[in-house]
């Protein structure tokens, strides 16, 4: 299990990157108005720990961000799914993407040349900004991501409404879809279906397609059509899976069950 001091989960991320004990889930996006249609699935990093426990990535997401591996992870993952999608030509996947693989310019680099080798795959891939970035962060990307999208790749902003994502950084970057952070869905609050179909009317502004991300109950799924919703996104509409394992060594951690489907190295190589 990833406990012990930060060095020591520096090293155990690092050696499952060369290990090969990440990989990704998914989970599908869905159009409102015909569930079985599928937009594309949105991948989740995976990593096997020296104790065979899987652990999401995101929740080593601060840690990683701190210690400079969250944009190496990106990149790896990212990869996988290359592999993936050329092996499955009918399917289109969505990948995270962190505002330092963005923002600094070494990261920068090695992410376009990755995606300009694979650029080939770019119209069945989505990549998704999941950090929230300030707004001069955004102006100064915006021509980066431009040059991405000029390569055949969609662009999604997401969590839109949470930390630092305003109207003013989601219209300063070229997107092709914004995701809705969840808390608008899921809030109890007297005005939340006014303040979801706020949050749908701003985004559909910026972008052709809106997604409301964590859909749990029929309410909710509800609630995002009436806003004006073209996509939704969350555990209603996906069943719960098992992981698939490299060899015997991994164990589903218990404290957890993950949904969506589940991809390893093995799988793809």
């Amino acid at each position: 299990m990833f406990l012990g001091s930060f060095p020591a989960l520096n090293d155990e991320i690092t050696q499952a990157m060369a290990d090969g004990r990440v990989g990704f889930s998914w989970q599908h996006v869905h159009s409102v108005d015909k569930l079985s249609e599928i937009l594309y699935s949105e991948c989740f990093g995976r990593i096997i720990d020296s104790d065979g426990v899987v652990v999401t990535a995101g929740s080593l997401i601060p840690f990683m961000e701190a210690q400079g591996l969250l944009s190496a992870l990106d990149r790896y993952i990212i990869n996988l799914v290359f592999g993936w999608l050329s092996k499955h030509p009918k399917i289109v996947l969505g990948c995270n993407l962190s505002a330092k693989s963005i923002s600094e310019a070494a990261n920068w680099c090695r992410l376009y040349d990755l995606l300009y080798q694979h650029r080939s795959l770019a119209p069945r891939m989505v990549l998704e900004i999941t950090e929230k970035l300030p707004v001069p962060v955004a102006l100064q990307v915006a021509d980066l991501i431009q040059s991405v999208r000029s390569l055949g790749y969609k662009i999604a902003i997401d969590d839109f409404g949470a930390g630092y994502s305003t109207a003013q950084s989601l219209f300063s970057i070229p997107v092709d879809i914004v995701k809705i952070d969840a808390f608008f869905v899921q809030q109890q609050l007297t005005s939340s279906e006014q303040i979801l179909a706020h949050m749908v009317g701003l985004a559909s502004c910026a972008a052709p397609i809106v997604v409301v991300e964590g859909i749990e109950t029929c309410e909710q799924l509800e609630a995002a059509k009436s806003a004006g919703a073209t996509h939704v996104q969350g555990y209603l509409l996906s069943d719960p899976a098992e992981f698939s394992f490299i060899g015997q060594k991994a164990k589903l951690s218990r404290r957890r069950r993950f949904k969506g489907d589940s991809i390893w190295p093995g799988s793809i190589l």
